[in-house]
């Protein structure tokens, strides 16, 4: 069956993931019917939002998820997962051992198509299975779109089927982020993210030790870009978009995740009802996390000797859960049919992107492989301005979820909270790498501020994946459990729980023990950096062009990165598994915590250099730079 294009919902207005105003249908909580199975409770649930197909169905009986509080949403798309004694039974009868699983592919998938017949047609539409899954669920994709009440009819009549365990929507998703607008002064003084040891993480550059093991995080988004600052970062990743409307390329799955722009025409994806420009949603979001430092250009990313694993599964109509969730178990080291296996398996998960919805069963389950195989999972809280617990992939179990903070300290006004959010970290006015397009890569690479949570998370991802490159012997467990229980920076937080607090670098280290002997980060990056004068048309200028009579940084102390002994590189063989359940109460009690400080006078904003352990700051937020003034830094 030819494949049918996937909607995008809502990115019209844009209200969700992009920033705005919430629909008032968008604010209430999710409905009476859709309640949560408890995930405390089951590490694979068969849908946390699953409901029985009738009221008086026993339990056991086969359940459908209600399809979400996104209202006008249209679905084409679905995930069928059949029941083990299914799967059993198939294995049997085909009694081939050669085939994957044991399974024969087409065996359940022609069981279904009766059932997908007589449902379809009652909707006047076709339909039939169109991918089956690595864990021999099915992939069911209908002719036409199909309006909230079909989609749950639909859905019920195929759970009715005795081989099916669960149905839940393929939702479409998007990349979490607010706004942007271009960089016109490529200067690491810019990253009040990373410099101020208050507000922002206090990572004045990061520990060029190498004392540890090289560290992937995959980044799962709109792909990559040959970004001059990127392209040392990098290690193989994949397209996992199997759209080829949506991924741009013709193709479906690739192994090439270069971002093609995710620009699309009005109604291009059929839900649509205003054009889009493309965001470079990715190459920003992999730019704060190992944009490369001490390289006389631009920026420095949180942990700029990371590798990145750019993982392709969001484009012109976003992104379907059942790519995502493949993307998430292929990250980790899983196998995927039809896939080649990973041969650099992530231990860090960056995830920028999802919904207004309770945590699909396809997500929970590959992260609860990510976690087995001791990779920690990052996502972005989401930029609804509600209760985190009502976005996805972030209120599923085990994951990082990381709200937005400002500049002042506060919780970003879209950014969601609540109990579900771990930590904060900065999101808003966040530089990082850009390309001047708004179509199709063109190479004329540059610098763009960006907010939202999509901002956040990958400094979480960041530090996190810091203390793999600076510590020998880090345990995946207790760097997992710093997200939780480390101390943290006070959030001016207005909403009851913004989590933790502001994430810093420094309490994660000390938590993790990754500071010397005298409790103090080592750092061999560069105590000043100086400009001889201010770029002002950076903005239309490719990296190629700007050279050393344009921003001219004189760098004192540190190592050059092409000097460095090369580490050996982390894998997933045999790693340790983490285990969510497990994260202790032991919070780090050596420094107050003060998570939620109502007083903005905590915030120490009154432009002073602030001191925090070894290492001083002069925020560039707080007392901003003149023009032809030396910007210090440590």
């Amino acid at each position: 069956m030819k494949p049918f294009r996937a909607g995008l919902a809502l990115l019209a207005t844009g209200s969700l993931i992009f920033g705005g105003n919430l629909p008032a249908a968008l604010a209430q909580a999710p409905h009476e019917d859709a309640t949560q199975t408890d995930q405390a409770e089951a590490t694979t649930p068969a849908s946390p939002f699953s409901v029985p197909t009738s009221a008086g169905s026993p339990q056991g009986a086969p359940r459908s998820a209600a399809p979400g509080s996104l209202p006008q949403q249209k679905f084409d798309q679905f995930i069928v997962t059949y029941t083990d004694d299914a799967k059993q039974r198939a294995e049997e009868r085909s009694g081939d051992a050669e085939v994957a699983g044991g399974v024969t592919p087409g065996d359940l998938d022609s069981g279904i198509q009766q059932t997908i017949d007589s449902s379809a047609a009652s909707l006047e539409t076709s339909g039939g299975v169109v991918r089956t899954t690595t864990s021999n669920d099915a992939i069911v994709q209908t002719s036409k779109k199909l309006d909230k009440q079909q989609a749950q009819e639909f859905m019920d009549r195929l759970a009715s089927n005795p081989n099916v365990a669960s149905v839940e929507p393929d939702y479409v998703n998007y990349p979490a982020v607010e706004s942007t607008f271009v960089f016109n002064d490529p200067l690491y003084s810019k990253q009040w993210n990373l410099t101020n040891p208050t507000v922002g993480i206090g990572n004045t550059g990061n520990a060029r030790l190498y004392r540890g093991l090289k560290t992937t995080v995959a980044v799962i988004d709109t792909g990559y870009t040959r970004h001059p600052e990127l392209i040392h970062s990098l290690v193989p990743g994949y397209d996992f978009i199997s759209n080829p409307v949506s991924g741009r390329d013709g193709n479906g799955r690739d192994a090439d995740p270069t971002d093609e722009g995710d620009q699309a025409p009005f109604n291009l994806c059929g839900d649509m009802q205003n054009a889009q420009i493309s965001t470079w949603h990715g190459t920003h979001v992999a730019g704060i996390i190992a944009a490369r430092g001490q390289n006389r250009q631009g920026i420095a990313g949180v942990s700029d000797l990371a590798a990145i694993q750019p993982i392709r599964v969001l484009g012109r109509c976003g992104g379907q859960t059942s790519d995502i969730a493949d993307a998430i178990m292929w990250a980790a080291g899983g196998h995927i049919n039809g896939v080649p296996d990973n041969k650099h398996p992530a231990q860090i998960i960056n995830l920028s992107l999802g919904g207004v919805r309770a945590c699909p069963n396809a997500y929970q389950k590959a992260i609860n492989f990510a976690l087995s195989k001791g990779a920690i999972v990052v996502a972005a809280a989401g930029n609804a301005g509600i209760d985190a617990s009502q976005f996805a992939p972030a209120n599923c179990k085990g994951v990082i979820a990381v709200g937005n903070s400002t500049k002042n300290g506060t919780r970003a006004s879209d950014s969601n909270y609540g109990k579900t959010v771990t930590v904060s970290a900065p999101g808003t006015d966040i530089l990082s790498l850009g390309i001047d397009s708004i179509n199709r890569p063109n190479g004329k690479y540059n610098y763009v501020y960006r907010s939202g949570t999509s901002m956040a998370a990958p400094h979480v991802s960041g530090i996190l994946a810091q203390q793999f490159v600076n510590g020998a012997n880090v345990s995946r467990q207790k760097v997992y459990s710093s997200a939780f229980n480390a101390a943290a920076n006070p959030i001016k937080c207005d909403k009851g729980y913004c989590g933790r607090g502001i994430i810093s670098s420094r309490k994660i280290a000390q938590y993790v023990g990754n500071l010397d002997a005298q409790g103090k980060m080592s750092f061999s990056r560069p105590r000043t950096i100086y400009t001889s004068r201010v770029i002002t048309s950076a903005h239309r200028t490719a990296l190629s062009d700007i050279d050393a009579q344009d921003t001219s940084v004189e760098v004192q102390g540190g190592q050059a990165p092409d000097s460095a002994e090369e580490p050996a590189t982390m894998t997933n063989d045999n790693a340790e598994a983490i285990n969510p359940d497990a994260v202790s109460a032991d919070a780090d009690s050596s420094e107050e915590s003060g998570t939620q400080s109502q007083d903005a006078n905590d915030l120490s904003d009154d432009g002073d250099s602030q001191q925090d352990g070894d290492y001083t700051v002069t925020s560039p937020v707080q007392k901003p730079r003149e023009a032809g003034e030396l910007t210090l830094v440590s």
